[in-house]
């Protein structure tokens, strides 16, 4: 009887003891994913990196924009193609004036714009850029897409003149 006892107390020591390692493991994996989460939680977007610091003057004029510019300048000399954009070829052939830019969810921008020469049509446009995550730096800018979107609007080649005039950094490209 006395070897049942102290079997049972054995038994109940171990089972004890392994709980007790169970807790600290629970414990430690609970402190790695603590960790992990606050790592994850301080880490900048990669469009955080991208417009760090940026004032109303950097949304009006950047490489964004000036890439978007290169690439229709590339597409009225001939040396790309775009179906979407034939039917408009004599239209865009001129400036055009930032509509709208903001940040895009899937990297870069979203610009709006519209063409002097076509002042109440709207074309969407998703340029993009490579981003160096140690460095904290854009390294690179590439055209995405480019449409024609169905809202009009009531803007005039004067309207787009005079917003010019009034708006500071707005400007035709």
């Amino acid at each position: 009887m006395k070897t049942a006892i102290t079997f049972i107390a054995i038994l109940f020591a171990l089972l004890a003891y392994g709980m007790k390692q169970d807790k600290a493991k629970q414990d430690s994996i609970i402190d790695t994913a603590m960790q992990v989460e606050d790592t994850i939680g301080t880490r900048k977007t990669l469009n955080d990196i991208r417009f760090n610091g940026w004032e109303r003057s950097d949304w009006l004029d950047n490489e964004y924009i000036r890439t978007l510019r290169k690439y229709l300048d590339d597409y009225n000399n001939g040396k790309i193609s775009n179906s979407n954009l034939d039917p408009y070829k004599e239209q865009i052939k001129g400036q055009f004036v930032v509509y709208d830019i903001n940040s895009y969810l899937l990297g870069g921008v979203l610009i709006r714009i519209t063409f002097l020469d076509m002042p109440d049509r709207v074309f969407s446009c998703w340029i993009y850029s490579n981003v160096d995550e140690k460095k904290e730096t854009v390294e690179s800018y590439k055209f995405r897409s480019i449409s024609i979107e169905e809202e009009k609007t009531d803007m005039t080649k004067e309207d787009i003149l005079q917003a010019i005039k009034e708006m500071d950094g707005l400007k035709l490209w």
